[in-house]
């Protein structure tokens, strides 16, 4: 009796009730039947009622995570950087916006990492984001339309800075909003969403090559107007993320305490002197500089080739195998079916083999991927490699993860992952613009042969000598 007592009570603190009951029942030693079943029967309800509202939130988070899988399937990075071309950016122009596009990334995440750690930011935030987001998209078709290269460029940039915000941001309040077993069951609606991005992919290339980019006439009610595939998926991409952000504003976000409050601008200049601050730590540990530099080049490569495969694919088989846009389709919906079993193979691989040798073993496998689109360009040798460089980037990021925790301290590591964004801005901004120029001047295959040789070649290489520094520096220890 008295076990029940003390849970009642702690009911009622938990749930408000008024303060006239919490004086009686703090005055009485016992409680009365009618009393005792009375709050009894207040907090099942009130059980019955959190439930009811866990159940409403995986609702809204099912139908935001549906909406968002439909739109990055309509709204493809490659389906975008073959309207780039098609609108008449060259390929320097395409590979530099791309590789600002990342840069610009790179900020607003770290950026709002930080600060949101300090500060609380608004679902209304959040949903706006997601809206201009959709908005993005609008202004790509229309630059489309119009051949405007400047419109199209300017739509991409904001649209990777809202993507950015709208994401990360919202990954915080999706950890927050449920608890462990509904997101465990989220989990598994993301994996589903895979298949729905696939199928999206498909649908868009099946509209892009049935209304082509010059129009299809069509006559409606005597009205002759043409239709444009890459414009109705664009807007449906665009739909789907306003739609997605206006259903976010519905989710409840944790209640965060706001620690200090910052300027935007206070929050960057904390943040450049903490680099300052740091650059020693990572001085002192030459390991962790070889592994910066080989972690910079091999997101180069990734960046500039994914900047191109899709013009490439498009451009050398639109007239062959399934037609141009639906080649494209083909290729990379392999690469995200890829993306289920790639967790498998990493895990199982990891345990058998060790860190170093499956960093090497993976980022050989990223270097078949270029050298694919070289040495053997057909559409199933491609889809083969594109499926091989998916597996091998899986695997590097989950190596290079548990290759921090053996090089580096406590320090070393809070240091290095707070940090690395800003440390690879100056050399995209270098590099980015070089790779770019290859591409223009020595063409696509040529380009790919030379990032699948800075793989094998110097990134390989470099993560041999960090082994040779991280024994050197345990022996010297």
């Amino acid at each position: 009796m008295d076990k029940g007592i003390q849970e009642a009570k702690k009911e009622v603190e938990r749930d408000n009730f008024s303060d006239e009951i919490k004086l009686q029942l703090e005055e009485k030693g016992h409680l009365t039947s009618d009393i005792e079943n009375a709050i009894s029967t207040y907090s099942k309800k009130v059980k019955f009622n959190k439930r009811s509202f866990e159940s409403k939130e995986v609702k809204r988070i099912f139908w935001k995570e549906l909406f968002d899988r439909i739109g990055y399937g309509f709204s493809s990075q490659q389906f975008i950087n073959i309207l780039f071309f098609q609108t008449g950016a060259s390929y320097f122009v395409i590979g530099a916006i791309n590789g600002l596009r990342v840069i610009l990334s790179v900020l607003i995440t770290s950026f709002l990492g930080e600060y949101s750690k300090i500060r609380k930011i608004s679902k209304r935030f959040i949903g706006t984001t997601g809206i201009l987001f959709g908005l993005c998209f609008i202004f790509m078709a229309i630059a489309r339309l119009f051949h405007s290269v400047p419109l199209f460029a300017l739509a991409l940039l904001i649209g990777s800075i809202g993507a950015v915000s709208y994401g990360d941001l919202y990954q915080s309040i999706f950890r927050n909003a449920l608890k462990k077993e509904r997101i465990h069951f989220l989990r598994n609606i993301a994996q589903y969403g895979l298949i729905i991005t696939g199928i999206s992919i498909i649908i868009a290339s099946l509209l892009m090559d049935k209304f082509p980019a010059t129009g299809t006439p069509v006559s409606l009610f005597g009205l002759e107007f043409r239709i444009f595939g890459y414009l109705i998926a664009f807007e449906i991409a665009a739909i789907s993320f306003i739609v997605s952000g206006y259903v976010l504003s519905f989710i409840k976000e944790k209640q965060i305490k706001i620690i200090e409050k910052r300027s935007p601008l206070t929050q960057l200049k904390i943040q450049l002197e903490s680099l300052k601050d740091s650059l020693p730590v990572f001085i002192k540990n030459k390991a962790i500089v070889v592994l910066v530099i080989a972690s910079i080049i091999t997101g180069f490569v990734q960046t500039l080739g994914n900047s191109y495969y899709g013009i490439y694919i498009y451009e050398t088989f639109k007239y062959s195998y399934f037609g141009g846009f639906m080649n494209v389709g083909i290729v990379f919906l392999i690469a995200i079916l890829t993306s289920f079993f790639a967790p498998f193979i990493v895990k199982q691989n990891s345990k058998e083999y060790g860190k170093f040798p499956m960093l090497v073993f993976g980022t050989l496998l990223m270097a078949i991927m270029p050298l694919t689109y070289y040495y053997n360009p057909n559409l199933v040798s491609i889809s083969m490699g594109t499926l091989l460089g998916v597996i091998g980037a899986a695997i590097t990021g989950v190596a290079h993860g548990l290759l921090t925790a053996d090089l580096m301290s406590e320090k070393e590591r809070k240091v290095y992952f707070s940090e690395y964004s800003f440390l690879i801005i100056i050399p995209y901004l270098i590099i980015m613009p070089i790779g770019a120029y290859a591409a223009q001047a020595y063409g696509l295959r040529t380009l790919f042969l030379l990032l699948g040789l800075i793989l094998t070649l110097i990134v390989v290489p470099l993560y041999f000598l960090i082994i040779i520094l991280h024994k050197k520096r345990k022996r010297f220890k």
